[in-house]
């Protein structure tokens, strides 16, 4: 494995036509639901490229969906995206905002962030750089990145999609507040859409030892969305729309169930919640029994194209890099190159425990070091036997890790362009690309994932 793989390792579905079927009528239920009919919807990563005038945008269609295009005379960029309404592919135009940017100081001519380094001279359709030249001084401004979480909340806007209301989320205030509103204010069933990468606490908050680099009482914490009991529970959609959150701290080892998500779906199918198009990047999450990167408990619901990469997580039991303990619902499309801890008992690249094994983790694949104290609890995709399917995880030396229907490979492998063909083989369509952007140490992302600029 490289040195550092141990932390490390949306354009949106039409929400309206992506089915949720059910798993099962209870807990315990062991029948196989239906496999869901996937909507060919996802979009690539936005390409930085500049025209002079809109006239030659060119084409819009599946193959470069999510391009951005920069017009070299205007202050506009222009993204082709998948319209609902019209149910075909055309150019949106959006103004480039600055008024929430973060900016990050450098004292050479390379600056950089958690995903990369560029030169400060790069040009601005990349990255907004208050000046051209080589200084101490020198700032590059980011605009679809939030600043750091000052604690507070801020209600966010709203808007109607696909017969449903969504939080529209650009800040991290606003995200606060739609946590505050599921966990504190009883409304388990709200949507929220993020249209920037939320920031929680600052860059770099843990190292790939999964120490932590800031004083704790520096730290924002985050509540799980729930609460981390079996009291509330999120019924609702999270978009992540191709954005990731960063920086979350959860230091709270008594809770029952630790996340970003600390329940999602209830006790019913008509209880579900969906989440999708998400990443969860440089976190650190710490709770007792049923902890993922992702989602500590995961009830009759669906998560798909999601990922979790230099984090942190630790738990007592049932542990994993995605979801912590899978009852029922759907687990499709992920990966993990975060840090995944058992104190006592099952650890797994991607869901802690699977109850329903006929619910199976779907097209997944871990690069993340695991750790248990138990022999036979450590998997690479899930502790339960035989309950994933085209799943992958990389070999980690000499320890035992135990497969339960996943494949083990090198990190030759699967940091080959073979390995982006066998992963969109094996997926309804061609979701993953290879790791351009430099930000999964060579290992496959998601077309749909969106960078910094």
């Amino acid at each position: 494995m490289k040195s550092n793989q141990i932390l490390g390792i949306a354009s949106l579905l039409a929400l309206g036509s992506l089915p949720f079927l059910a798993a099962c009528s209870d807990d315990s239920s062991e029948s196989s639901p239906t496999r869901p009919i996937f909507s060919e919807t996802s979009s690539s990563s936005a390409k930085k490229t500049t025209v002079k005038t809109t006239f030659e945008l060119g084409s819009c269609t599946y193959e470069n969906m999510g391009d951005r295009v920069y017009v070299s005379d205007e202050s506009d960029y222009y993204t082709c995206t998948y319209s609902n309404a019209s149910y075909d592919y055309t150019w949106v135009g959006e103004k480039v905002k600055s008024s929430s940017s973060i900016t990050v100081s450098s004292s050479s001519s390379d600056i950089c962030d958690i995903f990369y380094c560029w030169d400060e001279t790069e040009s601005s359709s990349s990255v907004n750089s208050s000046s051209s030249t080589k200084s101490s001084s020198s700032v590059s401004t980011f605009t679809n990145v939030s600043e750091v979480w000052n604690g507070k909340m801020v209600k966010p806007s709203t808007d109607y999609i696909d017969g449903k209301t969504y939080m529209l989320i650009y800040t991290a205030e606003e995200l606060a507040y739609f946590a505050d509103q599921v966990t504190n204010k009883g409304e388990e069933k709200l949507n929220a859409k993020l249209m920037k990468h939320i920031r929680l606490n600052p860059d770099n908050m843990v190292d790939e030892k999964g120490n932590l680099l800031k004083t704790q009482s520096s730290l924002n914490e985050w509540t799980p969305i729930g609460g981390g009991t079996n009291k509330i529970m999120f019924k609702g959609t999270f978009d992540g729309n191709g954005y990731t959150i960063s920086g979350i701290y959860v230091n709270k080892p008594a809770f029952e169930r630790a996340g970003f998500i600390g329940t999602l779906g209830g006790t019913s199918t008509s209880d579900s919640g969906h989440v999708m198009f998400l990443g969860i990047e440089n976190s650190y999450i710490v709770g007792g029994e049923q902890v993922g990167g992702l989602v500590g408990r995961m009830n009759f619901s669906e998560v798909q194209q999601v990922f979790n990469r230099k984090s942190y997580v630790k738990g007592t039991k049932y542990v994993g890099g995605i979801v912590g303990y899978k009852n029922n619902g759907w687990l499709y499309y992920s990966y993990n190159s975060g840090m995944v801890v058992s104190s006592e008992d099952r650890a797994s690249g991607i869901a802690g425990y699977n109850a329903n094994a006929s619910t199976s983790v779907i097209v997944s694949y871990n690069v993340g070091f695991l750790i248990a104290p138990n022999k036979g609890t450590t998997a690479g995709i899930s502790t339960t036997a035989n309950s994933s399917k085209d799943c992958f995880y990389i070999d980690q030396d000499d320890r035992e890790i135990v497969a339960n229907g996943a494949a083990e490979k090198t990190e030759y492998f699967m940091t080959s362009e073979d390995f982006v063909s066998t992963l969109n083989g094996l997926s309804f369509s061609n979701i993953w690309t290879t790791d351009d952007d430099e930000v999964n140490d060579d290992y496959p992302v998601f077309k749909w994932e969106k960078i910094r600029y």
